[in-house]
């Protein structure tokens, strides 16, 4: 493919080649050379995706390396990973239903269900929505469970995944067996803009959400109404459109007979660029990372360690878009980059005064 693998945006295009169209049961052959494969080919495992790279390539020729190997060990765990995450949701539920308290099951599990086979995604936590102010409830019948703290997120009410309100959804929603039990998923129309939004709000680093995306935009039902997906709000529509023409752009998502395709949607560059960087990084979600100035502190003396920290939490241009509820356009995303670094400087000033607290009391000790 030409690319020099030793640039972040190189190796998340290879990334974005290899991964294309990977969900569907027939794709294209791959042709990539040794050292492509062994660029990217631990990062594609390490990314939760090395069972979809093991789907595209199980019906072509071995390529006889470790990679090889790899992914299909990745497609066996995910299977059993994919039956243990399954039974962890049905006791999470039964336990919540037990107890009166109203759920709406997202992302994971309940997106699964399109893909070929359910264990070719990889699963982390069970999101949970429950009906605002029963959190305390939830928290206190799930107490006695193994899995409450490592692998249930449980959501207040729907207004950190999108605009509409619990019963809003809950009006709309799905209802799917999952085992004896009848749950609830958002509508199709509704998973489709929440997965946009989500995977834009946390910058689309992880390449696991733009293919769940592309995978429910083709997986729709025949009587999906597009008007109810896009909603009313103007700023969000966008954002949702944007996000499914990236699908199409970078995963080669099928957007045949969508808005997307008729209003020929364009993807801004430093969009494609800033995903693309993301992925060749391999860093997935900062959110699971030390508070930034607390990462840049702790790397002084390692020159090499604090140019990455702090050109992972400079180079956010996604989130800082979202964050400030502007266009995806393209415009310079400088603008928007510092306006969110003099927001958070207040938080900046508390966590240096609380830095220096605890070194004045290390030195005393």
């Amino acid at each position: 493919m030409g690319l020099k693998l030793t640039d972040a945006e190189a190796r998340g295009e290879l990334i974005a080649h290899v991964l294309a169209g990977a969900w569907r049961i027939t794709a294209t052959p791959l042709n990539l050379d040794a050292d492509e494969w062994c660029a990217v080919a631990p990062m594609l495992v390490k990314s939760g995706t090395g069972a979809l790279v093991w789907w595209r390539l199980r019906n072509g020729p071995s390529l006889h390396s470790p990679a090889d190997r790899d992914f299909q060990q990745a497609y066996r765990r995910h299977a059993v990973d994919a039956e243990i995450h399954r039974r962890r949701a049905l006791d999470v539920l039964t336990r919540l239903s037990a107890a009166g308290i109203e759920t709406l099951l997202m992302k994971g599990w309940a997106i699964a269900g399109l893909y070929p086979e359910v264990g070719l995604r990889q699963y982390t936590d069970i999101d949970v929505v429950v009906r605002p102010g029963q959190i305390p409830a939830a928290r206190a019948c799930l107490a006695d469970s193994s899995v409450l703290g490592h692998s249930v997120d449980l959501h207040d009410g729907s207004a950190s995944l999108d605009s509409l309100t619990f019963d809003e959804l809950a009006s709309r929603a799905s209802v799917v067996p999952l085992g004896p039990l009848a749950v609830r998923v958002p509508a199709p129309e509704d998973h489709v803009r929440i997965l946009a939004v989500h995977a834009l709000r946390h910058g689309m680093v992880r390449p696991l959400w733009l293919l769940d995306l592309a995978v429910a935009v083709e997986g729709r039902p025949a009587d999906f109404d597009w008007c109810q997906c896009l909603g009313r709000d103007r700023r969000r529509r966008e954002w949702v459109m944007t996000a499914i023409a990236l699908a199409d752009a970078l995963l080669g998502a099928d957007v045949t007979g969508t808005p997307i395709a008729e209003a020929g949607r364009k993807v801004p560059g430093w969009l494609r660029r800033a995903v693309l960087r993301a992925w060749g990084r391999g860093v997935g979600d900062l959110s699971d990372r030390p508070p930034a100035f607390r990462a840049l502190m702790s790397s002084l003396g390692d020159s090499r360690r604090f140019r990455e920290e702090w050109r992972l939490r400079w180079d956010r241009p996604i989130q800082a878009t979202i964050e400030l509820n502007a266009p995806l356009n393209g415009l310079p995303r400088l603008p928007f980059q510092l306006a969110i670094a003099v927001r958070r400087l207040p938080k900046l000033v508390r966590t240096l005064g609380a830095v220096t607290q605890e070194r004045r009391r290390y030195r005393r000790t």
